[in-house]
């Protein structure tokens, strides 16, 4: 029974002195969480385009592009031409647009027209800025659902990335991912 004491002492002696290092090492060889962050990180391809994008802190464009979603449900072309720059290019699921904010307005009211109810559930936002603030985007993420005239109904994953300048939306660009049919 001595000797298992003893064999249990020197057990519990040995992991303790494991726990601590080895000899002459102390915590300041250990790096802090945030500085390993810091460190240069090998990535598999280099940026072409080097703009330093960053969070505008401004919500002024948010808000804006989501009055424009939220006018959209109503169908109120007045408050989207309102928040629309005097000319806009489009690229909405492979359908491109370039025109002036009136043209744009009588494409829309056209498929408009075609639908019976639209509701527009946005999931995420982000608004950004790169450094030189010669761009702004605001890029948000929906569930749109729609309704025709003829009561057919479908749902869309969304994704648009819209280009502000000045306070009016220049560039909206729409990705759509369309559910399987079940």
């Amino acid at each position: 029974m001595k000797n298992f004491r003893l064999l249990l002492l020197l057990s519990f002696v040995a992991y303790c002195s494991a726990c601590s290092g080895p000899a002459g090492n102390t915590n300041k060889d250990i790096k802090p969480a945030d500085s390993i962050a810091a460190e240069k990180v090998k990535l598999p391809f280099t940026k072409t385009n080097n703009t330093d994008w960053e969070i505008n802190q401004d919500d002024t464009n948010t808000i804006t592009v989501l009055n424009v979603l939220k006018a959209i449900e109503g169908k109120n072309f007045q408050a989207i031409g309102e928040a629309t720059a005097d000319s806009i290019k489009s690229d909405i699921d492979g359908l491109k647009f370039n025109g002036t904010k009136a043209q744009m307005i009588d494409a829309n009211k056209d498929f408009f027209a075609t639908l019976k109810n639209i509701r527009i559930v946005p999931h995420d936002w982000l608004s950004v800025v790169n450094k030189d603030k010669s761009q702004e985007w605001v890029r948000v993420w929906y569930t749109q659902y729609l309704e025709d005239v003829s009561g057919k109904r479908d749902s869309l994953n969304v994704f648009n990335d819209i280009r502000l300048r000045e306070g009016k939306i220049t560039v909206w660009n729409e990705y759509i991912q369309h559910f399987p049919k079940l």
